[in-house]
C-alpha cells in the first residue's frame, strides 16, 4: 500500500507540468530521487534557449495560506544543502492539488538561500530534518512564466558579467592617463562585445535595455566619435545624455569648441563605464537580503 504523501506528489508531478508554458520542453527525472523531479528547458519565440530549470515538486491537499505576502513551507535540510551544489537552478513547486486550476507556488532555492537564510538563519544547516522558507504569494503559475525564464538564464548572466567585468577593468586602464583615438576605437570593440553577449542584455534581464539605452549605447556612440574623430550631429547627441547641446554651444571662454566637445565625449565613456558595473551584482546578497527584508523585492 502507497503512503499517502507520496500519491499526493505523485498527482502534484502532473499537474506542475500542465502550469508550465506549453512550448517548453520538460522531462520527467526516472532515476533514484535526491529531490529533482522535473527538468524543464525554456523555449522563447518557439527555439530553444538552452536554459535549463530543475523542479522539486511537492504537493499539499491543504489551503495555501498566505501572510504578509508570504507561506511558510518546511524544506528537508538535505535538499537545500543539496541545491547549493548545483549552478542550474532549482526551484521547489508546491502544488495545492485540490485547486480547481493547474496552479503551483514556487521559490528559486540557490537564490533564496543566499538571500535570506544565509543572513537571517546562519546556523540552518545544523537543522537535523527541515528548515523553513517562505515561498512569496506573487511567485505563482501560470502566471510568472516571465520571472522563471528569467531565473532560468542566471548561468548565461553569471557567465556574462564576468566577461563584463573582465572588459571593465580592461578599459578602465586603457583609458588610464592620456588615452589616445585608437584607444577609443578599442573601448568601441570592447563595448560591442559587451552588447553583442548572447542572452546576456537581449529580452531576459530586467535591467538589460535600461543599461542598452542609459549608458552602454552612448558610451560606445561617444567612443566612436572619438576616434573617427568628428563633432556629434544634433540627432546624435540625442543619444549622448552627458554631451547635451546646451553645454556644447556653452564652453568656458578658455577651451576651443573642439577640445570642449572632446571632453564631454569623454565623460560621456567614463560615465557609461562607471555607472555599468554597478548593476552587474547577482551576487550581492547582502543588497538583495536588505531589499527582501524592507521592500519585499527578490529574485527567488
Amino acid at each position: 500500500m502507497r503512503i499517502g504523501t507520496h500519491q499526493i506528489d505523485t498527482q502534484a508531478r502532473k499537474i506542475v507540468p500542465m502550469a508550465l508554458p506549453r512550448e517548453w520542453e520538460f522531462r520527467e527525472k526516472t532515476g533514484r530521487d535526491y529531490g529533482i523531479d522535473l527538468e524543464a528547458e525554456v523555449f522563447e519565440d518557439q527555439k530553444p534557449t538552452g536554459q535549463i530549470l530543475m523542479f522539486q515538486i511537492k504537493g499539499t491537499e491543504k489551503t495555501i495560506k498566505f501572510k504578509q505576502g508570504v507561506s511558510a513551507f518546511d524544506v528537508p535540510t538535505n535538499t537545500l544543502i543539496y541545491s547549493e551544489r548545483f549552478v542550474t537552478p532549482i526551484i521547489l513547486a508546491v502544488c495545492p492539488i485540490n485547486n480547481e486550476k493547474h496552479v503551483f507556488y514556487y521559490v528559486w532555492l540557490q537564490d533564496y538561500i543566499k538571500s535570506v537564510l544565509n543572513f537571517d538563519n546562519q546556523n540552518w544547516r545544523k537543522n537535523k530534518s527541515t528548515t523553513r522558507v517562505f515561498i512569496p504569494e506573487k511567485n505563482l503559475m501560470p502566471d510568472r512564466k516571465g520571472h522563471l525564464a528569467f531565473i532560468s538564464h542566471f548561468p548565461q548572466r553569471l557567465y556574462g558579467a564576468c566577461g563584463v567585468a573582465r572588459i571593465l577593468h580592461d578599459l578602465q586602464c586603457t583609458l588610464d592617463g592620456d588615452p589616445r583615438p585608437c584607444d577609443y576605437e578599442y573601448v568601441a570593440e570592447q563595448l560591442q562585445v559587451i552588447l553583442n553577449l548572447p542572452g546576456f542584455l537581449t529580452g531576459q534581464w530586467v535591467y538589460g535595455t535600461f543599461i542598452q539605452v542609459t549608458y552602454l549605447k552612448p558610451a560606445l556612440l561617444a567612443a566612436q566619435l572619438l576616434y573617427s574623430p568628428k563633432e556629434p550631429t544634433q540627432d546624435e547627441l540625442k543619444l549622448l545624455p552627458v554631451c547635451s547641446e546646451v553645454v556644447t554651444n556653452n564652453r568656458p571662454e578658455w577651451m576651443t569648441k573642439e577640445k570642449n566637445i572632446e571632453f564631454q565625449l569623454k565623460c560621456q565613456v567614463s560615465h557609461g563605464l562607471n555607472c555599468m558595473s554597478f548593476f552587474f551584482e547577482e551576487t550581492n546578497y547582502g543588497f538583495k537580503n536588505i531589499l527582501w527584508k524592507t521592500e519585499k523585492l527578490h529574485n527567488f
